[in-house]
């Protein structure tokens, strides 16, 4: 559903078939790299099951790319189609199409428009019309040229490129097969157990490996109705889950804070959601705990994961209680393995067991695109993804997610969490929100800093909350400077942008404003 507009299964299977075959038309083939730059649609969704049909390979582009990111994205991962939307927020596509056309036409064979009609309808009107009353030779026609290039798909093929959220670095081009897509979404399906009776609220950005296998590909497993909205937008949720009694919703944690801390949830119906997956950044326990009073019928199972494992590594049960939800990501999931090994760069697992998560199974990635040295530095010959962040497990197999390498912070030698400062933090009266972060300092390597936003209509003050440190962590984690903020960058993934955040904190400490 999108925009009051619906159709069935059928029809969806139907009109993807024959956008297969205009894209056939157009020259693409069985690994052919073709970019989808849009928000979340019909047409999106058409586009890219048509383009699994094909054995192409989606190339699935942010939504807020730049025309300079989109030039840079095309050339890394050799797009020759581009099948783009209409734009996203203040983007204008068509003006970004324009400028790169001419500029890239030795690149990119043809640019193809997705987007609504100019009465907003959506499914390619001009192109699935019955034509002549040959409706039923048609389908018949289709299907059958769909099954022959099926056919020569394998479940190995590559079957997207995804990109790395890029929060601290150039994003990367993550390469997943069939087999890890299909599977991680049968997984989730299965795990969560939802059913055909269910109505998913897709939020999540399709562009985002969240937003393919838990919500899309899973929702094709389940067999449930979806109602896709363009992006995020507190008030469009709440209208689209009372409208459409819609029982499943995923999310970030920014997605789900942000309707807690709307004012007008109240105004709405939203009794009818009853489970979801929250993952894709860090949650406190609090934070979690205030969901679940805000939104009490809304049972939200914590999870663990990245692009490079498709994305899902661990994932709350059922029946698990709000405590473990709110203290863990949940268990690993059935044929996946982690262990947890000493973090490298001589950084060594703490006191409470933490180390650097590794994974392996059917959900790793095959690597990066065309980068075959940063597939090494973190995919092992034997399988073993390094992820990069840390965490432990319990011996139930629960998994404790308690930081990133990159973001730890080494202070005079000592080796600092974030994670365990900001949750310090948390507990002071007025914070609303807090990003601890690590700067250059001379002769101490790093100094700590903490970034915060202070709840509407409260004050804090900076000494009075060092203190209130001081009786609670070790000297070395007392951060050097608190700076305020009235917010904190949010990427399109939910994830906050540390680049960003970093060069505030820069610019207010070289200049003193």
């Amino acid at each position: 559903m999108a925009d009051g507009q619906s159709c069935t299964w059928g029809q969806l299977d139907y009109f993807s078939d024959l956008a297969a075959i205009k894209m056939i038309q157009d020259g693409v083939g069985k690994g052919t790299h073709v970019g989808l730059y849009g928000t979340n649609s019909p047409n999106w969704i058409i586009s890219f099951l048509a383009l699994e049909k094909l054995g192409a390979v989606p190339v699935l582009f942010n939504t807020s790319c730049t025309a300079l990111e989109l030039e840079q994205l095309i050339i890394q991962t050799d797009v020759k189609f581009v099948y783009y939307g209409k734009g996203y927020k203040k983007i204008n596509y068509q003006d970004i199409v324009e400028e790169l056309s001419d500029k890239m036409d030795h690149f990119v064979r043809k640019w193809s428009y997705i987007g609504p009609t100019g009465d907003g309808k959506w499914f390619f009107p001009d192109v699935f019309s019955d034509q002549n009353g040959m409706e039923k030779e048609r389908r018949e026609r289709s299907r059958a040229m769909i099954r022959v290039c099926s056919e020569k798909v394998d479940c190995q093929d590559m079957a997207a490129i995804l990109f790395t959220s890029g929060t601290t670095s150039a994003p990367k081009g993550v390469v997943l097969s069939h087999y890890n897509l299909v599977n991680s979404s049968l997984e989730t399906s299965v795990h969560m157990k939802w059913e055909k009776r269910d109505c998913m609220l897709i939020a999540v950005p399709m562009f985002h490996c969240f937003g393919i296998t838990s919500s899309l590909l899973s929702s094709i497993h389940a067999g449930f109705s979806m109602c896709v909205i363009p992006y995020y937008r507190t008030m469009t949720v709440f209208e689209t889950v009372e409208k459409y009694r819609c029982t499943l919703m995923n999310g970030v944690p920014s997605m789900f804070l942000a309707m807690c801390a709307n004012s007008s949830r109240n105004q709405y119906d939203l009794t009818s959601l009853r489970r979801g997956i929250i993952a894709g950044s860090p949650l406190s326990p609090q934070e979690y705990m205030w969901i679940r009073h805000e939104i009490p019928g809304l049972k939200l199972h914590s999870s663990y994961g990245q692009t490079e494992t498709s994305p899902c590594v661990s994932i709350g049960d059922v029946g698990d209680t709000d405590w473990e939800n709110a203290n863990t990501a949940g268990r690993v999931i059935e044929n996946c393995q982690v262990k947890i090994v000493p973090i490298q760069s001589g950084r060594a697992v703490s006191e409470k067991g933490d180390g650097e998560i590794c994974v392996k199974g059917y959900n790793v990635m095959q690597g990066y695109y065309k980068n075959p040295e940063e597939t090494a530095k973190v995919l092992g010959t034997d399988g073993w993804l390094h992820t990069g962040d840390i965490g432990r497990l319990d011996e139930r197999n629960f998994l404790c997610v308690t930081g990133r390498i990159k973001e730890m912070i080494i202070r005079g030698g000592e080796n600092i969490s974030p994670r365990e400062i900001e949750e310090e933090i948390r507990r002071y009266p007025g914070i609303q929100n807090v990003k601890v972060i690590g700067l250059p300092a001379p002769v101490l390597q790093e100094m700590v800093i903490a970034c915060i936003i202070v709840r509407e209509g409260e004050t804090v003050e900076e000494e009075k909350l060092l203190q209130f440190l001081r009786e609670r962590l070790a000297s070395y984690k007392i951060p050097s400077h608190v700076l305020q903020m009235d917010r904190f960058p949010v990427l399109e993934s939910g994830k906050i942008g540390l680049k960003e955040i970093k060069k505030f904190a820069e610019e207010k400490l070289r200049t003193g404003n």
